[in-house]
């Protein structure tokens, strides 16, 4: 039978794992943000952003639910926690509402690019303004990483069990990625 200091210890393995599996993901979309803002070609354009539109908002969603619910209080609990850390997290949750507001703008303007009413060009600016706002998000994210306590005390255990617990399918609904192909 594994300690309790095993499974907390595994479970801190899990959230590094989660941040590290979202990073990725978040840095992929930033990629096609990007690549989109710097007006591809119209039939790869209209897929990417057909992709752009359907991953946008769950994969925010659940970047957003895993850090303000889950890894957030945890990381803010600790003791050892620095107070530019904490003070790093409340920025951060600010920043998840300014970004998700700009998803819903962008998803917008996506929509009717590939309805065929706006051209590429007119897509530039305001992707341009979202990927500076995920990158700069993303990248002081970074010292997350290291702020993961290494193991988690019986509270914070029980709440990343039942958050995990939550998640009836996988953390990203990819049938949204393989749909736009088909």
């Amino acid at each position: 039978m594994r300690s309790q200091h095993d499974r907390s210890a595994q479970q801190t393995l899990e959230l590094g794992r989660r941040l590290s599996a979202d990073r990725h993901l978040q840095a992929e979309i930033d990629k096609g943000i990007a690549s989109l803002a710097a007006g591809l070609p119209s039939p790869v354009g209209l897929r990417l952003a057909r992709v752009l539109v359907a991953v946008l908002e769950p994969s925010w969603s659940e970047h957003v639910g895993f850090q303000d619910v889950v890894l957030f209080p945890i990381i803010a609990k600790a003791t050892d926690t620095p107070s530019e850390v904490r003070n790093l997290l409340e920025g951060l949750g600010r920043e998840h509402d300014e970004i998700g507001a700009r998803h819903v703008e962008v998803t917008a303007i996506l929509n009717t690019f590939i309805a065929g009413r706006h051209k590429s060009t007119e897509l530039t600016a305001p992707l341009a303004q979202t990927f500076s706002l995920r990158r700069r998000h993303h990248d002081a994210e970074a010292a997350l990483e290291d702020a993961i306590p290494a193991a988690l005390d019986a509270d914070d255990s029980a709440a990343f069990k039942r958050w995990t617990a939550s998640r009836a399918d996988s953390p990203f609904p990819m049938n949204l990625i393989l749909d736009i192909w088909d």
